[in-house]
This record gives C-alpha cells, structure tokens and sequence, in this order.
C-alpha cells in the first residue's frame, strides 16, 4: 500500500501559523506575573526580579561594598574608567543631572548612583575618590581588588568590557557598554536602561528621559506589592 501525502491549502497553512502564534502570545502572558502591566521605558524590564548573587568591592572611601549594602535603598549602576576621554564622563554628567532633576521633583529619592571601574588597575582608590564625586558628591565609585571579585560582580550583570593588550601595561585601549542597572531595594536587578541612539552612531542620555523611565519604574514597583 503506498501512502498518500497530505495536501495542505494556503488558508489551512495561514491557520496554522495563527494558531502558534496564539499559542506563543498566551505563553509569554502566562509567564510575565500577573498584575500592573509593565511601562514603555527605553531599555528591558526583567520578568521577575533577579537576585544578585554574593560580591565583594571596595568604594571610594576605601569600605567594603557588598551585595548586602544594595538593600535599603534603589541603585542605579553606572561603570567605565577614569581615563575614559568622553563616553564615561558625559556619561556622568548627565547622570548628576537626572539625581538633580530628581531631587527637585521629590518623590523616589531613594536612589544611589554608582561608578564601577572595570579598569582597577589605573583606577586606584584614590583616583576614584578624586574623579566620581566631582560629578556628584553623593555618586559612589567602586572597584574589585582582584579578577576573581570582578568575575564576580560583573557576571551578576552581564557587564560587558574588553581590554586591548599593550606593551605599555600602563597604556591601553578599554572598551565597554553603555547600559545603566537598576537594582530595587531588596538588592535585586529589576531593569536596565539605554541610551538614546543618534543616526551618526553616538549614544548619550537623556536626564528628562531618565527621569521619566525611573519614575515610571518606582510607580510600577509600588503597584505590585
């Protein structure tokens, strides 16, 4: 006996992929949590909270700083070098903006504003005690004292950084990204926020912007509990 080949028409096919696509959407509506539907900020909102697991830097002041010290209050992780000749200090700058902004708006000032230095070498204590409280004095710089606590912290977050290997171990090339990491008061990674992107390529935020996706973030917060 030989077998027939089903016959699908175009319409049956159409149906088809309708019906996976139901099937996804419901999915994906099954596995967000259930609630206040999440706001149109520039970045990603995480599903469901992530807890950061153990780490050990060292601030500005030359004091731990563990994943213990992000409960109490939001964060919002910043991170660069000190020689970064003009992503990390605009960068910077236009964070000491939005912390003023919000300040003068005056809800949800809960919020420390942290610089993690992916380049520990060049950026010594002292260096981060001089560079990140020009831009704010009330901005932490942090720092891991060795690979092992970076790999740590770092792959909390998904950081991403290059360095470029030199001759001179005192002058090299460092690459990085440009995302922020909110981090809620119970010391977990809620949200991470991007840039807003020019048609030339350069990248930069925007403090009214960030302004109203923090608001809009905390509001949210709050309506979940």
């Amino acid at each position: 006996m030989t077998a027939t080949p089903l016959k699908y028409s175009r319409a049956d096919w159409i149906m088809g992929v309708a019906a996976l696509l139901v099937l996804a959407i419901s999915a994906l509506i099954m596995l967000w949590p259930q609630g206040p539907a999440p706001p149109n900020i520039q970045g990603a909102i995480l599903p469901t909270p992530k807890p950061l697991s153990a780490f050990r830097l060292t601030d500005h002041q030359g004091q731990p700083f563990t994943h213990t010290d992000l409960n109490g209050d939001w964060h919002l992780i910043s991170y660069g070098f000190t020689h970064c000749p003009d992503i990390c200090p605009t960068t910077l700058f236009e964070l000491a903006e939005f912390r003023r902004q919000l300040e003068e708006h005056g809800r949800f000032t809960d919020l420390q504003v942290l610089f993690y230095t992916i380049d520990p070498i060049r950026d010594t204590r002292a260096k981060l005690a001089d560079y990140v409280p020009w831009f704010h004095d009330t901005f932490i710089g942090l720092r891991a004292n060795n690979q092992t606590q970076a790999d740590a912290f770092q792959t909390n977050l998904g950081l991403t950084a290059q360095v470029s290997p030199s001759d001179d171990p005192a002058d090299y090339d460092v690459a990085h990204g440009m995302r922020l990491y909110l981090i809620d008061s119970q010391g977990r990674y809620r949200a991470s926020l991007e840039p807003t992107k020019d048609r030339d390529g350069s990248q930069y935020y925007e403090p009214e912007r960030l302004l109203e996706d923090y608001l809009a973030l905390r509001s949210w917060s709050n309506q979940l509990r």
